[in-house]
C-alpha cells in the first residue's frame, strides 16, 4: 500500500510500505478521508514529539477492510463506515485503568509513535474505532476527533445561554466550537484571528463580530465591544502569543479554556489578573468523553462540516497539502487527503 512518511523533519515521501499485521483485536481500516491538522504540521517539522520514520496523520474516516479476529464481528463487520480516536493506551498503568487513557506514558499516538492515516490503509486498535451512522458522508466524518475534542473543551467551560463568548483561532478547531456555543445560546460571540477569509467564514457560523489582530488591538477592540470582559475565552490558536490577550479579556469570576497545542513556549503573563479577576483556567487535551456525542452530532446534522473543507489533494500529493496548510494566503482552511475517493 501507499503510505505519505516521514523520515526526517520537514520531508514527505509517499512510498509503498506492507500492510500492516493485524493482533487479534485490531482493525484494518481503508482510509477515504484524512484532514491535515496542525499536529501533523508540528510532527513534519519536528516540534511536535515522533517516533521516525512515521507515516502521517490522525483525523480520518473509512471503512472496515478486515478484523484482526472473528470475535470482532459483533462491533464490526467489513465495508462498516468508521472514524477513530487519534490514540489509545497501554489498557495497564494507573491513567489507563482510571479512564485517563491521555495520561498514559506508553500511549500509542496515530501519526507520532504508530503509523498514522495518511495512507491507504491504517491499523487501528478496536477499542478507539467507532462506527459511523450511514446516513454520514466521509467528507463530514473525517472530523469526527476534532468535534469530540471541542466537545469535551466546550464541557468544561460553565457556559449558559446569554454570555458572551470571545473564541481565539477561527480554524477548524475554533469553527467547530463557535457552532457548538451558538447551539448552546450564547448571546455574542468574537472571533479573534488573522485570517479575513477565516473570519468571514465566523460570521457565516454566527459571530456576532470578528477582529483580525494584524488590523487592529485585539485586546482594546475586546474590552470595547465588551467592557467587563468576556464570560467564557476560547483558546483554539496554538500561537503563544495569543495567550495573554485571551488571559486580558477575561471577566471577573470568567473561564478561559485552552485547547490548542502551543508551538512554543508562552514567554510574557502577568499572573496577577487570577488574584484580580478570580478567573479559572482550564485545559482540554483529546476527544475522551466527547466520542459519542461527536457520533450524535454528525448523525443529527447540527454542524457545518463541508463548508470548512477548502482544498483535497490525493495521496501521492500530501506534500502539496502541508504546503497548502502552511500557505496563509492560500485561503486554506480544512485541508483533505484522499487516498481512496
Amino acid at each position: 500500500m501507499k503510505a505519505a512518511r516521514v523520515y526526517e523533519p520537514g520531508k514527505i515521501v509517499i512510498e509503498e510500505v506492507p500492510l500492516p499485521e493485524l493482533g487479534e483485536n485490531d482493525v484494518l481500516i481503508k482510509v477515504h478521508r484524512a484532514g491535515i491538522c496542525g499536529t501533523d504540521v508540528g510532527v513534519l517539522h519536528g516540534y511536535v514529539p515522533a517516533k521516525f520514520p512515521v507515516t502521517l496523520g490522525h483525523e480520518f474516516s473509512g471503512t472496515v477492510a478486515k478484523l484482526g479476529s472473528p470475535s470482532l464481528i459483533s462491533r464490526f463487520k467489513e465495508g462498516d463506515p468508521v472514524s477513530a480516536a487519534g490514540g489509545w493506551g497501554c489498557k495497564e498503568c494507573d491513567f489507563c485503568r482510571q479512564g485517563m487513557v491521555r495520561f498514559c506514558k506508553q500511549r500509542y499516538g496515530l501519526g507520532r509513535t504508530v503509523d498514522g492515516c495518511m495512507a491507504e490503509f491504517v491499523k487501528m486498535d478496536s477499542r478507539v474505532v467507532f462506527r459511523l451512522p450511514p446516513s454520514v458522508p466521509f467528507d463530514e466524518s473525517q472530523n469526527f476527533l476534532n468535534i469530540a475534542c471541542v466537545f469535551r473543551a466546550f464541557k468544561k467551560a460553565p457556559l449558559q445561554p446569554g454570555d458572551k463568548v470571545v473564541i481565539f483561532g477561527p480554524g477548524n478547531i475554533g469553527l467547530i466550537m463557535l457552532q457548538l456555543i451558538k447551539l448552546a445560546g450564547a448571546s455574542q460571540v468574537i472571533m479573534v484571528g488573522t485570517r479575513d477569509f477565516r473570519l468571514e467564514m465566523a460570521k457565516k457560523f454566527g459571530a456576532t463580530h470578528v477582529v483580525n489582530v494584524t488590523q487592529e488591538n485585539p485586546v482594546k477592540t475586546i474590552l470595547e465591544l465588551f467592557p467587563n470582559g468576556a464570560d467564557v475565552v476560547m483558546e483554539a490558536t496554538g500561537n503563544p502569543l495569543s495567550f495573554p490577550d485571551a488571559c486580558a479579556v477575561i471577566k471577573p469570576g470568567g473561564a478561559l479554556v485552552s485547547m490548542g497545542l502551543f508551538s512554543g513556549k508562552v514567554k510574557e503573563v502577568d499572573l496577577s489578573f487570577l488574584y484580580k479577576t478570580e478567573a479559572v483556567i482550564y485545559g482540554s487535551n483529546g476527544g475522551e468523553e466527547g466520542y459519542q456525542e461527536a457520533l450524535r452530532l454528525l448523525a443529527e446534522k447540527r454542524l457545518e462540516i463541508i463548508p470548512m473543507i477548502t482544498h483535497r489533494f490525493p495521496l501521492e500529493d500530501t506534500a502539496r497539502g502541508f504546503e497548502t496548510f502552511e500557505d496563509k494566503g492560500a485561503n486554506a482552511l480544512r485541508i483533505i487527503i484522499e487516498p481512496a475517493a
